[in-house]
């Protein structure tokens, strides 16, 4: 049994099939860690923040949902990273000109809404965004304003739990262990990705990040026969690769012996 969604009702899925003695692979949610170092390639990184957590709309399980932004740089990035979501053009997605398209139905968009409430509850600041659009025939679906949560710390809801949308959540962090520690305190652990010039740091933090996916100066990346799967709630099993054929198949194990003599282990008795 394969089943990709929430960590929710994988869980569900993934005890009836112990129950039954079924072998199961969940793909489940995730909190994705995007980190973003001051020796980063600045015009890349602003880039792939910004498909990192818009990317269909954020409603993908591995989305870079944290953002996490060394302080040394922060407010150039994040004034930057405003202008760049400010710049999004939503709309229809079979309009050509549009860049991100609608939520998947009004119970989700209601979700994220209160999730930003949360945020605002807990102490984060709108950069951008946190609002439903609804001008030029938008009113007719559910349309959500790319958002980013400033002032966020790693212990607040919003950066623990899978909002699913286009809310990029900011956190400041200092140095590499310490952003290794943050990223690593979440229940989930699916994707991420990391971003420097300098390659011992960068292999360092993708080593330490307990994720089954971490990119390298790139995000949403997803070559075929890459394995892709998760650590802790984010699931069980890797796909895409050709291990996955393990999780459908059963080994068998035929003897046959070719000597005719007995084993000489018991006296001949007739």
């Amino acid at each position: 049994m394969a089943f990709t969604g929430s960590t929710e009702v994988g869980r569900a899925v993934g005890l009836a099939a112990a129950q039954k003695i079924i072998p199961s692979t969940l793909e489940l949610g995730g909190k994705s860690a995007n980190i973003f170092f001051d020796d980063c390639n600045f015009e890349h990184a602003i880039d792939d923040a910004t498909m990192g957590i818009l990317f269909s709309q954020g409603q993908i399980c591995v989305a870079g949902s944290r953002i996490f932004v060394q302080d040394t740089f922060y407010d150039k990035f994040i004034d930057a990273l405003i202008k760049e979501f400010n710049s999004v053009k939503v709309g229809h997605s079979m309009d050509p000109n549009t860049m991100m398209g609608a939520i998947v139905n009004e119970k989700q968009l209601k979700k994220i809404l209160e999730y930003i409430k949360i945020g605002e509850s807990e102490g984060c600041k709108i950069g951008c965004g946190g609002v439903q659009m609804t001008e030029n025939g938008l009113d007719k679906g559910f349309y959500m304003k790319p958002t980013l949560l400033l002032n966020a710390t790693n212990k607040m809801r919003v950066a623990q739990e899978e909002i699913f949308g286009p809310v990029g959540v900011v956190i400041k962090f200092h140095d590499v262990d310490e952003v290794i520690a943050m990223a690593n305190d979440s229940v989930y652990g699916l994707g991420g990705a990391v971003w420097t010039k300098d390659i011992n740091k960068a292999i360092k933090v993708a080593r330490a990040v307990e994720t089954g996916r971490m990119w390298i100066n790139t995000y949403h990346g997803m070559p075929d026969g890459a394995p892709f799967g998760g650590y802790k709630e984010s699931g069980i099993g890797r796909e895409c690769h050709k291990v996955i054929l393990e999780h459908y198949t059963q080994m068998k194990n035929i003897m046959i012996n070719l000597d005719e003599k007995p084993s000489g282990l018991y006296p001949k008795a007739y």
